[in-house]
């Protein structure tokens, strides 16, 4: 998917993430008193803390503007949430006996929200800090990082093969609690020599519940993240949603505009198997540079990026009409279409367009243009899609 531009950051993200980061730099306060760490040292680690947390944010961030994260929501108002749960555990965690950090469920937990690669990250940055913090020893930063990686591969697993079969998905749950119940007691052998019956059975008893966890919460949880972002589209669509009651309030006929392309959008998206969502939302705002004035493109995507919209409606802003950038995915192409036709036919005469014909006509003349233009050349739209946009809109008519 194409990048979009972040022209300003949105200052719901900047406050959640800048209250990530206070929680990074009390957590590790938190452990550092709770062991005695010198002034000095402390000073070290939260620099380390800063490092990695800019490394974090901008990942994130890169995600966020590439399509390639993840989480689906708009705003970072759940990573706080998650961060406060993680260092809750990881703090809950330093008391704990050796080898029985939970670091099963901080795997499935950052899982549940972050791509793969970020979620071994903040879960390798958490058990090094621990461990450092803690000042445990060598071979249990060993079994924690193995058992790590092993718990963020069965997590992405699980995702993968929900709905295959109630075998195979047991399967992976047996091997989960099987790597996080032995993987311990071997290191603990390795650390004292020795095996230790009440050790093996706390192991035991976390690596159950940790597999219950998975069972039971982990896919809902994964679920709910990523249907978020389609509850976040229903909104944006509601009359009420505060952006468009402004637009309905600045001028009634590009209200009405907007729902019409929106409509058609979402119809032809469908038709192709394109995003609908993003198409609807996308016609519905396609024109909102006319309310909040010029430049219309900047001050339009500045707007709904400060409202938190998604990424890809963003993109579709940004390439209005083509002006500074030819559309980049289908949903873009559809909605670019959907309003060019809107728009001509809306200006033309009445009695001119009375006849089905002639509306079939524009129809056809305008978007052979725009095609023999090169406007779709970049927006990964095949030729049978493009006619299938172009006789959907026939069928549906504009003008109606």
């Amino acid at each position: 998917m194409r990048e979009i531009e972040e022209h300003k950051l949105s200052l719901r993200r900047l406050t959640y993430m800048s209250g990530v980061f206070v929680l990074f730099l009390g957590g590790t306060c938190v452990l550092a008193v709770q062991n005695r760490m010198l002034l000095d040292e402390l000073f070290c680690t939260l620099i380390v803390d800063a490092v990695f947390f800019g490394i974090f944010a901008i990942c994130l961030l890169r995600g966020r503007i590439s399509g390639k994260t993840g989480y689906q929501g708009t705003d970072y108002s759940r990573l706080f949430v998650y961060m406060v749960l993680a260092w809750a555990v990881a703090i809950a965690g330093s008391y704990m006996p050796d080898f029985l950090l939970p670091v099963g469920f901080m795997a499935f937990i950052f899982c549940t929200y972050f791509t793969n690669a970020i979620a071994l990250g903040m879960g390798l940055y958490f058990v090094t800090q621990i461990c450092m913090l803690c000042g445990r020893g060598t071979y249990l930063i060993y079994c924690y990082c193995l058992l790590l990686v092993c718990n963020v591969f069965f997590a992405v697993y699980l995702r993968e093969i929900q709905g295959r079969g109630r075998m195979l998905f047991a399967t992976v749950l047996l091997l989960t609690g099987c790597a996080n119940a032995f993987l311990p007691i071997v290191f603990y052998y390795f650390t004292f020599a020795k095996l230790d019956r009440q050790m093996m059975m706390q192991v035991g008893i976390e690596a159950v519940l940790l597999v219950g966890f998975a069972a039971l919460f982990y896919l809902r949880l994964w679920n709910y993240n990523q249907r978020e972002r389609a509850v976040a589209l229903e909104l944006l669509l509601e009359d009420d949603y505060p952006l468009l009651q402004e637009l309905r309030k600045y001028s009634k006929v590009e209200y009405q505009h907007g729902r019409k392309v929106s409509h058609l959008a979402a119809v032809c998206g469908r038709e192709i198997g394109a995003d609908e969502q993003i198409c609807a939302v996308g016609g519905l705002y396609y024109r909102i540079g006319k309310m909040t004035g010029p430049p219309e493109i900047d001050s339009a995507v500045k707007t709904v990026t400060n409202q938190c919209f998604p990424p890809a409606v963003i993109a579709i802003l940004e390439e209005f009409e083509g002006k500074k950038r030819r559309p980049q995915t289908p949903e873009s192409a559809i909605v670019q279409m959907v309003d060019a036709l809107v728009t001509k036919i809306d200006l033309m005469d009445k009695d001119v367009m009375s006849s089905v014909w002639n509306e079939s006509m524009v129809i056809y003349q305008t978007l052979n243009e725009f095609s023999n233009d090169g406007m779709y050349d970049e927006a990964e739209l095949s030729m049978n899609q493009f006619l299938k946009v172009r006789e959907k809109l026939v069928q549906e008519g504009i003008a109606a």
